[in-house]
């Protein structure tokens, strides 16, 4: 029997995968490119996102009664295995980089005097038991905790309010920024984009009618709470410290300070974070061991824990230091995970066609 995800499920893992690991460094290359303008880029990609939405679930009335269109690797057909293909190579590039940046900040702001070998073995035995539970499991430790972290970025403007300073925002965007705007779109793309990741498990989500709804209230969540606070960086701190700083959201959160005996109010905000990245990791481990059953038609976790141990030392060889990650992560994903995600959802939307055809024809 198949697992089955709610929309409200579906719609807080696509706000999760467009906030949970973007929140981390992202801000930096965003503000070094657009400066105090970089607040314009969540708002400019709520319609681009919008509209991949609806051209991925199409008109209400299709997407209402053919769930067929939405099941994958049923058929077996060259277009499913190269769809296929493609989402693996998605998900294993997009574990690779988030565990190493989990990793990284933990080894950095946390224990820093713990290697970083030890911190990925705790992190794979973490992640793996989780997905392991399974796409149900998942989606409720996420929706728990993501209403948390909700929360909490909702009510941070008013914790911070007194250190805001809107100067900093000048001078207002105007025709001589769009192109450093477009810049920044291009390599923002490909980070806020990962919620196409739920492509691969709509044919799960029940009932499937309302997953439109979901995806369009899951982008909005993810965008609204990304320019919540890229909003605060640059007001609170300013383009200086967001641009020269590995982590400028810890050091925002930091700048939090309720009374004087609650002056580290970043470690809760910290332990209610990490769960999220991890639940966006532990789907993207069950999205791989998912891909690989597609192919040998067969339903099973016994290679899970291999294949999340290989992913793992991957994460941790692949990369010298922290600052060639983040260099791997601003440049070369831009372009890399960008050419994946396009690819990714033009399959998406072939598979559908080819289906639609095939059911009218039928009909």
């Amino acid at each position: 029997m198949s697992q089955k995800v709610s929309n409200l499920q579906l719609m807080f893992l696509v706000a999760n995968f467009i906030f949970s690991s973007s929140v981390i460094s992202l801000p930096q290359i965003i503000v070094e490119i657009s400066g105090q303008n970089g607040w314009l880029v969540p708002i400019i990609l709520l319609p681009m996102f919008m509209l991949i939405i609806f051209l991925v679930f199409g008109s209400k009335k299709k997407s209402d009664s053919l769930k067929k269109l939405f099941i994958i690797g049923e058929k077996n057909s060259y277009w499913e295995k190269a769809f296929i293909v493609v989402f693996l190579l998605l998900a294993v590039l997009t574990f690779v980089r988030d565990l190493r940046g989990l990793i990284d900040f933990v080894a950095s702001v946390l224990l820093p005097n713990t290697p970083i070998d030890v911190l990925m073995v705790l992190s794979i035995l973490v992640i793996s038991y989780i997905a392991m539970s399974g796409i149900e499991v998942i989606s409720r430790i996420n929706m728990i905790y993501f209403v948390l972290l909700t929360f909490i970025v909702l009510i941070m403007p008013f914790f911070l309010l007194n250190e805001w300073e809107l100067q900093n925002l000048q001078p207002l965007p105007s025709l001589r920024t769009v192109k450093s705007i477009v810049h920044t779109l291009y390599f923002s793309f490909s980070w806020l984009a990962e919620m196409f990741l739920f492509l691969i498990i709509i044919a799960n989500v029940n009932p499937v009618r309302q997953a439109r709804k979901a995806a369009f209230a899951g982008a909005g969540l993810g965008l609204l709470l990304f320019f919540i606070i890229l909003f605060l960086q640059l007001s609170v701190l300013g383009t200086k410290i967001v641009r020269e700083a590995t982590y400028p959201t810890y050091i925002l959160i930091q700048q939090i300070n309720l009374t004087d005996f609650l002056d580290r109010i970043d470690l809760v905000i910290v332990v209610i974070w990490m769960p999220t990245l991890i639940a966006k990791l532990s789907y993207l481990l069950f999205a791989v061991n998912h891909c690989l059953s597609l192919f040998y038609k067969s339903s099973t976790n016994k290679f899970l824990f291999p294949i999340s141990i290989i992913l793992g030392l991957l994460s941790v060889l692949l990369f010298k230091n922290t600052m060639n990650f983040l260099h791997y992560s601003f440049y070369t994903w831009a372009s890399l995970g960008l050419i994946l995600e396009i690819i990714v959802i033009f399959l998406f939307l072939l598979l559908k066609r080819k289906k639609i055809k095939i059911l009218e024809g039928t009909g």
